[in-house]
């Protein structure tokens, strides 16, 4: 509209650079990224920010048009947090006991103090998104919060022992954060009633589902001076199928009845092996309990070139988890032309459609799991179909899709921060 404010505002800015309104005008909006567990550790948490931050840095400012800031929890991070568009900030959080955390949200609140972000994007209502809001509060430092949940943040599950809201505290001081987001990201449809039962309001929650590197994306885990790996070790030359599980030995990833499932199933999977990642002592001995050691590999933490090596060589993943908020893994099992087997369950549902681009369970029962695994085995066409419907899902979660979703979000609210002006 010609005669709003905002219009006389950015032509007096340009007219004459010292009138009041040019800084706002000039400078670009401040956004700082925060996080409380970041790579090293292994998750779909940290690799989907660590894609996304990869993703940001080579957009270089002029694209983005903003001023991009990165805190990280302490130095075993840093060497992830390297970049050359987006300044970094190291917390230097030792450990999650009362004096540690005390002292980080000193440093987190001069740090808002400094860089006076318009916008401040923390990864996990608890226990991030309540430290830049106790900070900001204490160092009087006015900022748009949003915050993205993974998962476990704002997921009640007790019967699966998966969850932070556990106890009436961390309840009330979930409810005290997302009172108070300007944004609450979910990945999925699924997170919603999560999210309003943590106390976020419906018109706050935006739904965007994660991504993985696709085409010519940078993807940091096959940069260059990445030995490759001997995984071909394991190739069955089609006697079988590899069948590849990257869950861990929680209750709520179900591991057990995959086990169990397998065992149900080995008479018809002829040689077919079964890659886990896990190496609980727990799960070792119930694989020796089911006479699986011949047919089962203990693979271990697997990452960089060696991880992608897996999925190439693998037919089959296997997700089979009792919730999932998103299930990141069944993406770049699909990426890598690995059928995904997935319990009906979360946000998996919202892109694994059965028999279209991967095999739906309606539960996570060992004889239904077995039942899909025995179908793959003795169904070549059905595979090469799911295989090839995988390869086009994924590119529709692609990071070019996903950050730009999230710079739109930024751009809207670092507008709204104290009525700032900022140019396109």
């Amino acid at each position: 509209m010609v005669g709003s404010p905002t219009v006389h505002a950015t032509i007096s800015a340009v007219v004459n650079p010292d009138s009041p309104h040019a800084e706002s005008v000039m400078q670009p909006p401040k956004v700082m990224i925060l996080c409380s567990s970041f790579l090293p550790t292994i998750g779909g948490a940290q690799y989907e920010l660590k894609w996304f931050l990869d993703y940001l840095d080579r957009m270089r400012p002029s694209s983005t048009g903003i001023d991009l800031h990165f805190a990280y929890p302490n130095e075993t991070s840093r060497q992830f947090a390297r970049f050359d568009s987006i300044a970094t900030h190291e917390l230097n959080l030792q450990d999650r006991r009362m004096s540690s955390v005390a002292r980080m949200i000193s440093r987190l609140g001069k740090l808002l103090r400094r860089i006076r972000p318009d916008v401040v994007h923390c990864h996990g209502v608890l226990p991030t998104g309540a430290w830049v809001l106790l900070a900001s509060r204490t160092f009087g430092v006015k900022t748009k919060i949003v915050a993205t949940s993974h998962g476990d943040d704002i997921v009640s599950l007790p019967e699966y022992s998966y969850g932070s809201r556990t106890s009436l505290r961390s309840r009330l001081s979930a409810r005290l954060v997302t009172g108070r987001l300007e944004r609450h990201i979910l990945p999925s449809r699924a997170m919603i009633e999560f999210a309003l039962d943590a106390g976020t309001a419906e018109n706050r929650i935006t739904v965007i589902p994660n991504g993985v590197p696709v085409g010519n994306e940078y993807d940091f885990e096959v940069g260059d001076g990445i030995i490759p790996s001997e995984v071909s070790q394991f190739g069955n030359n089609g006697a079988g199928l590899n069948i590849l599980c990257l869950s861990s030995a929680r209750r709520i990833k179900n591991l057990d009845s995959l086990i169990e499932a397998f065992a149900l199933a080995r008479d018809q999977l002829g040689n077919s092996r079964l890659l886990l990642t896990c190496t609980d002592d727990r799960i070792i001995r119930l694989v020796e309990d089911k006479g699986l050691s011949s047919h089962v590999t203990f693979i271990g933490e697997v990452t960089g070139q060696e991880k992608h090596d897996f999925f190439l060589n693998s037919d089959v993943l296997c997700v089979v988890s009792h919730f999932e908020s998103f299930a990141l893994t069944a993406l770049e099992g699909m990426k890598h032309g690995c059928v995904v087997v997935a319990a009906k369950v979360g946000g998996i549902p919202e892109f694994v459609r059965h028999e279209h681009n991967g095999l739906l369970l309606s539960s996570g029962d060992p004889g239904h799991i077995a039942s899909a695994l025995v179908k793959l085995a003795k169904d070549r066409k059905l595979r090469s179909h799911l295989v090839e419907q995988g390869f086009q899902t994924v590119q529709r979660y692609s990071m070019s899709r996903i950050v730009t979703e999230h710079l739109e979000m930024y751009r809207t609210l670092a507008m709204q921060a104290h009525g700032r002006v900022y140019a396109e």
